[in-house]
């Protein structure tokens, strides 16, 4: 019981382990790879970010990959430029800032609000999210993070609602080494998911990859299969 509780306490104080990809650094939580954060939960100012995320349909080969730039402008608050590309063309410009608003359950649940903004080059139009976001350390080796909100899509021409929530759990087998599985739901007059086991591999304090294969429904009627990686970078 000493040395569970001896776990606990270092996963709940510091997050020098996997500092790369976390949800927050306390407590220490690690972050969604497809749906991921700008930056963690409780960041400090001047914390700075760069992230690639790459995913690859199985069926037919494309593929969408976006990078990232993330910077903490002041403490609990940072901001988000992103250029999602399809192939080699930019198909869109995304601008996003999220806030901290707090732990509680004795630092073991943090929680904040992220927005989203997007100009979708191809068709012309903006679109935004806005998100609700909770997590919780549920032990020294599992955790779990979720996000919840709305997506206003063609604000200036179809003015389309959909709900959005994220759910993700994680085990930590080591300092290094994280198993989690993600789920992404999108619903409206129907229900689009992308469900994604994955791996995170911390390859230093500053650099971590992650991982996952999993079956999507997000672009069309049909499920298929996607191949998904994110490189991240963080200082």
């Amino acid at each position: 019981m000493t040395t569970m509780d001896s776990a606990l306490g270092n996963i709940l104080d510091d997050g020098e382990d996997g500092d790369a990809a976390l949800s927050s650094e306390f407590p220490h939580i690690p972050e969604p790879m497809v749906f991921d954060l700008v930056r963690p939960l409780g960041v400090q100012r001047g914390e700075f970010e760069m992230n690639v995320l790459a995913g690859h349909s199985l069926k037919n080969g494309e593929t969408e990959w976006a990078p990232e730039l993330e910077y903490a402008v002041r403490d609990g608050f940072a901001i988000e430029f992103e250029l999602p590309f399809e192939n080699l063309s930019i198909a869109q410009y995304k601008l996003a800032v999220q806030g901290t608003l707090g732990t509680l359950l004795g630092q073991r649940y943090i929680h904040g609000w992220q927005v989203i903004g997007r100009y979708d080059r191809e068709h012309r139009d903006y679109s935004a999210d806005a998100l609700y976001l909770a997590g919780y350390r549920w032990n020294a080796v599992s955790s779990t993070f979720n996000m919840a909100g709305v997506r206003w899509s063609g604000i200036d021409r179809r003015d389309k609602f959909a709900g959005i929530v994220n759910t993700s759990w994680f085990y930590n087998v080591s300092d290094h080494l994280t198993f989690g599985i993600e789920l992404d739901n999108e619903i409206d007059s129907r229900w689009r998911y992308f469900l994604i086991p994955q791996i995170h591999l911390d390859l230093t304090d500053h650099a971590t990859l992650q991982l996952g294969v999993g079956p999507s429904r997000m672009q069309g009627k049909h499920t298929e299969w996607q191949a998904v990686w994110r490189m991240i970078f963080a200082f």
